[in-house]
């Protein structure tokens, strides 16, 4: 059979397809680390030509870059009006950190109920990625290890009604973003995971008492280092 066409070869043994998928990563990455450090404020408007000059490239991984980071939660594209970032506003972030909470604790509750094995093995998996992020110092790795661990534990639940409102609540927090501003205050993904890990042995044990409020500590835990970490870096 045919080979595949994968298009012109470039330097460096990567395709044009490849160099360009590789370019759109790096620039969301750095732009996810400068809008999470309050370098790049909420409500600031992106410009792609502007970007493509600091980035040293054409358009074209620069809107990739733009589309990823709208997906997660970070920007909001405008028709006719052009790219922001989402502006965040303190008392309502802080007021679905609280329903989170009561989300999470009663997920984290069922499924230490519900859990079997399989879910745990795929809990400890996660986990061991976890850890591995931790020694690495991998922020952005460990806030989407964090994000599928989180999935779990609601998918877990076995309750489609709380999920749907676990799903609901991660979109409206943008969780992606307050995720990435937090784990980068001093110390805090270190703390996290061991938080997870208190709740990951409550899970393991199907105590549902410890579970639920191993979570319940850890969402308040979050809510507290993201409201000094907001109150110190954005003016909201």
């Amino acid at each position: 059979m045919p080979k595949a066409e994968r298009g012109p070869s470039v330097p460096g043994g990567l395709v044009e397809g490849e160099l360009e998928a590789s370019k759109k990563h790096a620039i969301a990455q750095q732009l996810r680390r400068d809008i999470a450090a309050g370098v790049i404020k909420p409500g600031e408007k992106l410009s792609e030509a502007r970007l493509a000059t600091r980035f040293g490239v054409s358009r074209m991984p620069v809107r990739e870059a733009l589309k990823e980071l709208e997906s997660a939660g970070f920007l909001t594209i405008e028709h006719r009006r052009g790219t922001f970032v989402k502006s965040l506003r303190r008392h309502e972030i802080l007021d679905l950190f609280e329903v989170r909470e009561a989300v999470e604790g009663m997920a984290a509750r069922l499924c230490a109920g519900r859990a079997n094995n399989e879910l745990l093995s795929e809990i400890d998996e996660v986990m061991a990625d976890m850890g591995r992020a931790v020694e690495s110092a991998d922020l952005d790795g460990y806030s989407t290890i964090d994000a599928r661990l989180h999935e779990l534990i609601a998918v877990g639940a076995g309750n489609g009604r709380l999920l749907d409102h676990y799903n609901l609540l991660v979109q409206q927090l943008n969780r992606g973003f307050l995720s990435s501003i937090v784990t980068r205050r001093e110390g805090r993904m270190h703390r996290s995971y061991e938080e997870h890990l208190a709740l990951v042995k409550a899970l393991r044990a199907h105590d549902a008492d410890a579970a639920e409020e191993a979570m319940r500590v850890h969402v308040r835990s979050g809510r507290s280092e993201l409201q000094d970490e907001v109150a110190t870096k954005f003016d909201l």
